[in-house]
């Protein structure tokens, strides 16, 4: 009984077991990793990076890609706070305006992919050459403010934990809960495995697609506001290279871009080695070049470990 639930568990202990080895080593390459600063800046970095991989894991599952996340996640920032500077009373209302734009990009994807028949790769691919020159257009710097309220959401905390960490988890069993308890989750597993059994199955192919970038597009906006949370400005390019980051997490933590496999528990610890790295380059200034070169090599060893398995 133990050895099957090691093997049938083997992609995901095996994933926690490299993360805790990152830690070691990160403790021992740093004194400045173990300090509580660093310890809840790391959080917080890693609410950003799990927010989007949630979104990523769904679009993933369904042996579907999502890469215009990054552009969107910018262009939500940059909105949230360029609107909210002039409208400090309005906050509630930018808020739910960011997320149903997020809503509206998504079902666009959506629409591309079921519709006009474009793969997600494309698809996606254009949706974010198209945010990524609207929020340029919006602007080429970075802009606005957010409320001192509205900055708990990234900054606060309740008692000694970040309320960011709080929301994240809470997040993370909301969709765990869709995956495994909801017909809709279900029905995503089964797009991914053999999309043409799951239509032969009754799987509505038309709306599960549509939910996927929906929800991906979603967590996207939601990412935009909490960046635009934890800085307190819009960056119009604070989303460049998320889309990738979000990537890695998801195949480091298992889920295959076969589709089918993998879940958001493998994701969580993907998602927490890729922001214990950025820490620890960060900690040891490596530069930006190298940081890129080292994230690079990462997605192709994870790739070509997971394709091994299949």
């Amino acid at each position: 009984m133990k050895i099957s639930f090691l093997h049938r568990h083997r992609s995901v202990l095996g994933i926690y077991g490299l993360l805790i080895g990152f830690l070691v080593l990160s403790s021992f390459l740093s004194p400045q990793f173990r300090t509580s600063y660093n310890i809840f800046n790391l959080f917080r970095q890693a609410v950003a990076y799990g927010l989007l991989s949630i979104g990523q894991t769904i679009a993933i599952l369904s042996a579907g890609i999502d890469l215009s996340v990054g552009s969107l996640v910018s262009l939500t920032a940059c909105l949230t706070s360029g609107i909210m500077v002039g409208n400090p009373h309005l906050v509630v209302p930018i808020i739910l305006f960011i997320l149903a734009l997020g809503i509206g990009v998504g079902a666009g994807n959506g629409l591309l992919i079921t519709k006009l028949r474009v793969p997600p790769f494309i698809a996606t691919l254009a949706t974010s050459a198209f945010l990524q020159g609207a929020v340029l257009l919006y602007t080429k710097k970075p802009v606005g403010g957010v409320t001192r309220g509205f900055m708990f959401f990234a900054n606060g905390q309740l008692g000694m934990i970040p309320f960011a960490l709080i929301f994240w988890i809470a997040m993370i069993v909301l969709f765990l809960f869709l995956l495994q308890k909801t017909s809709l989750g279900l029905h995503i597993y089964a797009v991914g495995g053999n999309r043409e059994v799951a239509r032969l199955s009754g799987v509505n192919l038309f709306k599960t697609i549509m939910m996927v970038y929906i929800l991906s597009a979603g967590m996207a906006a939601l990412t935009g506001l909490f960046i635009a949370s934890r800085l307190g400005i819009g960056d119009p390019l604070i989303g460049q290279g998320m889309e990738l980051e979000s990537i890695t997490a998801v195949l480091m933590g298992g889920t295959t871009f076969a589709g089918g496999k993998g879940g958001l528990i493998g994701t969580v610890a993907g998602v927490l080695i890729i922001s214990l790295i950025n820490n620890i380059l960060n900690l040891m200034n490596v530069q930006g070049f190298w940081q890129w070169i080292i994230k690079g090599v990462i997605v192709v060893v994870v790739v070509a470990f997971y394709r091994e398995k299949e």
